[in-house]
């Protein structure tokens, strides 16, 4: 089972650990238990998301992650049951006065991810004026690091990217806010080749039994640690 991966990743979801120079993420710890209870093993190749729709319809690749609603041809594809919610906050260095409305913050800079769809907010990047302005960045991680360097003043991703990202030791310097509103949420759920019913039904088996142990939620915290904004700068820097 070819998984393709929107290079480099992100965590908590799937990314390259550099110490262990493998993958982790949620997304592996789902697929050590498929490999144990299928004949399904989990294969990893590099992609990005806009491509991974037409890899799998040329048969390149068979499963990747995403949400329905930011497909191209979301009726070309198979989907497996939800595996997590992603809700989407705005982030800042300054504190949020209170609910983040696009309106109120005319040609405010966002950072976002190069090739990444966000359908709240493309009405107000389209605006030819007083819109916000979308300023594209390779990885989550580097738009954490743009946001510090106030390359921009705010930047948008879900909740568990930024419990990841900004309490990781890169950024102890760094004071980071959340939006008291959620800007998006939608299901995440494992995008499939069309034909691979069975593959699908596997999966889903598998889906059931590891939000039902409790395994997802015990991968989510491993993966995004025991944080809550909004994130100070580090007491004592190491």
């Amino acid at each position: 089972m070819r998984f393709a991966i929107n290079t480099p990743g992100s965590a908590p979801y799937l990314y390259f650990d550099t110490k262990t120079q493998d993958y982790q993420g949620v997304l592996v710890d789902f697929f050590t238990g498929l490999e144990t209870h299928s004949m399904y093993v989990a294969t990893y190749m590099d992609s990005s998301r806009a491509r991974n729709e037409q890899l799998l319809l040329d048969g390149q690749a068979d499963v990747f992650l995403s949400s329905p609603v930011w497909l191209d041809h979301p009726k070309s594809f198979l989907f497996s049951d939800p595996i997590m919610l992603h809700a989407s906050y705005i982030y800042s260095t300054r504190n949020f006065d209170g609910p983040f409305v696009p309106q109120e913050h005319p040609n405010a800079s966002v950072c976002t991810r190069y090739g990444f769809i966000y359908p709240v907010l493309q009405a107000h990047f389209d605006k030819a004026n007083d819109g916000l302005v979308r300023v594209d960045s390779s990885s989550q991680t580097t738009m954490a690091t743009m946001l510090s360097k106030n390359r921009c003043e705010f930047t948008i991703m879900s909740e568990q990217n930024a419990l990841s990202i900004m309490f990781d030791d890169t950024f102890c310097r760094s004071t980071f806010y959340q939006s008291p509103n959620i800007i998006s949420a939608v299901d995440l759920v494992i995008v499939v080749r069309p034909g691979l019913e069975e593959l699908q039904q596997a999966i889903n088996i598998e889906m059931r039994r590891f939000i039902e142990t409790g395994e997802r939620e015990k991968s989510i915290e491993r993966h995004s640690g025991r944080y809550h904004f909004p994130k100070q700068v580090c007491s004592t820097q190491k």
